[in-house]
């Protein structure tokens, strides 16, 4: 065992020690057909959070009783002193890299940042500044340490989940889903591409949000039923055309506000720099309830400064399967694969599932000008919801 490694190992075994050491430490588990994670907790916020999102799995996934189950041991710690050795530690000059992690640092080079030992034993991530996670790839372990930060929840989310889109168990989007609890609209695209403004739109309109940024369906094409990033990313026009809904919510920034004498072209261009982040629960209280379990439309939402009105046609197939491919087999799976030792994928397999869940689904293309909310009712009736 290498220097760093022993470094490593050290500081994870002192972490686990001290996560079960606490008499309040919670166990939660996430359970499905091919994978257990067993998730030990001494971040209290994190416990209470782990009931919720642990159940809403459980009742969509845990369906057999099969013993030959993989088995992930998950471990998460809020630990001022041993985050500080770890910050310290992700500094240090023998860490090393392989092609896998080099494409998630490609891939994820504005969030987070990954490493391995020498031996690939242990590999490492960290993201933002509030979060990293250390999985030791002999015993199937994963550290989670965390500061005393709710964001922290989001990528403890992804991160627990991230294993199941390896094993097949979900598929996941880069994209929100709301409900009118009749019809669940995926709005998905590129990051900046007018996802979360369509979402408030929808909002703003009597509709629920049920997920922000990404949206998960077993391999069955039914929906987790769970927000699994607790907060958005809002920029300021955003703001500003919807700022009576914000301020009635409570949410007031004077500095966005003192902007609105700007033009919405302005404001468009500054609000790829200029954003806040506002906690999903100041906006929607209670959980969406679904009528069906399945997403009934996709929309490829985009936004275009030049544009006025709104324009919307219909996509193929094709394009959805390719989009929730496209996250399944992301940098970060694929990161998670060298983790795992998985050697097959089966990515054919994969590709015919998703054509059967999607198989009934209405899909379209919306670009539309900054007169979105004018044009609302007709973008619903042009999808046939009215």
């Amino acid at each position: 065992m290498n220097d760093l490694t022993a470094k490593v190992n050290e500081i994870f075994i002192d972490s686990l020690k001290a996560i079960t050491n606490e008499s309040s430490h919670t166990v939660h588990s996430l359970i499905s057909d091919n994978l257990i994670t067993t998730i030990t907790c001494n971040y209290d916020l994190c416990s209470d959070h782990l009931i919720e999102f642990s159940h809403s799995f459980n009742t969509l996934l845990s369906t057999s009783q099969k013993n030959n189950r993989n088995n992930i041991k998950a471990f998460i710690l809020e630990n001022e002193d041993i985050f500080q050795k770890i910050e310290l530690i992700f500094l240090h000059a023998e860490w090393s890299t392989n092609p896998r992690v080099k494409k998630f640092n490609l891939a994820t080079h504005n969030t987070s940042g990954s490493k391995c030992t020498v031996d690939n034993k242990f590999y490492i991530i960290k993201c933002y500044d509030h979060f990293y996670y250390i999985y030791n790839t002999e015993s199937s372990e994963c550290l989670m340490a965390v500061k005393n930060e709710k964001k922290a929840l989001t990528m403890i989310n992804i991160l627990l989940l991230t294993p199941y889109l390896l094993y097949g168990d979900l598929y996941a989007v880069h994209g929100g889903l709301v409900s009118d609890g009749k019809n669940n609209i995926l709005l998905s695209n590129s990051s900046l591409g007018g996802k979360t403004t369509f979402a408030l739109l929808f909002l703003a309109s009597g509709w629920q949000i049920i997920t922000e940024e990404t949206t998960y369906v077993t391999r069955y094409g039914a929906i987790l039923n769970y927000n699994i990033r607790n907060y958005f990313n809002i920029r300021v026009g955003t703001y500003l055309e919807f700022k009576d809904f914000f301020v009635n919510a409570g949410i007031i920034n004077n500095a966005f506000l003192d902007m609105a004498h700007m033009k919405k072209k302005e404001l468009f261009e500054l609000g790829k720099k200029e954003q806040m982040s506002i906690y999903f629960d100041a906006l929607s209280k209670s959980k969406g309830n679904l009528s069906t379990d399945q997403i009934t439309h996709v929309l490829k939402v985009s936004l275009d400064k030049n544009k006025s009105g709104i324009s919307i046609k219909k996509n193929s197939l094709t394009e959805i399967v390719d989009r929730f491919l496209e996250v399944s087999l992301a940098p970060t799976v694929m990161l998670f694969k060298s983790l795992t030792k998985m050697t097959n994928l089966k990515t054919e397999e994969r590709r015919k599932e998703l054509i059967q869940i999607f198989k009934n689904t209405k899909s379209y293309s919306v670009s539309s000008g900054f007169d979105y909310r004018k044009n609302f009712n007709y973008l619903i009736q042009k999808i046939k919801l009215l």
